[in-house]
């Protein structure tokens, strides 16, 4: 078998002997990370698995009040095919469902500081490409973005969030057609051990909205599999079946070590930066202090060659000093 058949053209040969080597010696991962690109991608970003993306997608939306998706088309948002590269921890996923509602579905595991802002970049872009030249406004439909995020984004224990164009003193509504939506997995702590609780009791009802979209949450970002697992429901059945099929593959173990490999490295290479650029910063400060004692010391003398009568033309050919600088100095 060689590396084309991964559908990763273009792999060096030696990254090729390297998971061979690793294979040999059990030096694969593990443990799966299922907030990774490549897992999230064929969990939910194939179109014999659409259903689970709809699922999860409708809970959502059911759960906030929103009309769901009758069905969706799927389309690819990679930004970059190249694995070695590697884009982080971010994935994004497009569908678009029969009545011409978008939904952008992205994964962010750090805060970068940004993701308000890209969310509504990415949103108001997707909106806007929905027109052709000539087209009518009438024609726009909503545009939905859903971002799971594994850092805290707001203040307090609510774990999901959505937002629409409206007025804050009166709360109305101005439009619901761009839809933000957030999810903050790493509040799911209290939610998960009350679904542990339900499970041992043997009454967890998967079918209410709250439950289900914990579930979703907590697997995707690792922290509730173990209730996902004990959980009679066929949606989840098949995201466990999935997750076999996917990490039985070692393969696929291999390239999410590539992954981490070149997260590892890029936040390495973030932090000599910003390590190099404190230093350079704090070399300025320093320079910059020592400046300002240095003219300190020459003012000084200054004033006391003033005091016993020194002319400044004087002064400033000793001191370095303009003479309208030392001029005045003169009744200070």
């Amino acid at each position: 078998m060689d590396g084309g058949a991964w559908g990763f053209d273009g792999l060096p040969p030696k990254v090729w002997e390297e998971y061979e080597k690793l294979s040999r010696e059990g030096a694969l991962p593990k443990e799966i990370d299922r907030g990774r690109d490549r897992y999230f991608k064929f969990l939910f970003g194939t179109p014999e698995r659409k259903f689970l993306l709809l699922d999860f997608l409708n809970t959502t939306l059911t759960l906030m009040k929103y009309e769901p998706l009758e069905d969706i088309a799927l389309v690819d948002r990679e930004l970059s095919p190249r694995i070695l590269g590697g884009k982080g921890s971010r994935l994004d996923l497009i569908g678009r469902a029969v009545s011409g509602r978008v939904v952008d579905l992205e994964l962010q595991k750090r805060d970068k500081g940004n993701f308000v802002q890209r969310a509504l970049y990415n949103s108001a872009t997707i909106l806007s490409r929905q027109l052709n030249e000539g087209d009518n406004y009438r024609k726009l439909r909503q545009t939905i973005f859903v971002g799971l995020v594994d850092f805290p984004m707001f203040d307090g224990p609510k774990w999901r969030w959505d937002f629409v164009l409206g007025n804050m003193e009166t709360g109305k509504v101005l439009t619901a057609d761009l839809l933000l939506i957030f999810v903050e997995m790493g509040k799911l702590n209290a939610q998960l051990n009350e679904l542990r609780r339900q499970v041992r009791a043997g009454r967890l009802d998967p079918r209410d909205l709250t439950t289900r979209l914990a579930l979703w949450g907590g697997y995707i970002g690792n922290r509730g599999v173990d209730v996902v697992t004990r959980v009679a429901d066929p949606v989840f059945r098949k995201v466990m079946e999935t997750e076999r099929d996917y990490w039985g593959d070692s393969r696929n173990r291999f390239l999410q070590l590539l992954e981490e490999r070149a997260e590892r490295d890029r936040y390495s290479d973030l932090q000599d930066a910003r390590e190099e650029g404190e230093a350079i910063g704090e070399a300025r400060g320093e320079a910059r202090g020592e400046a300002r004692g240095i003219i300190k010391g020459k003012l000084e003398t200054a004033r006391s060659m003033l005091a016993d009568g020194m002319t400044p033309d004087l002064i400033s050919k000793f001191t370095g000093l303009p003479i309208a600088e030392i001029e005045a100095l003169r009744g200070k």
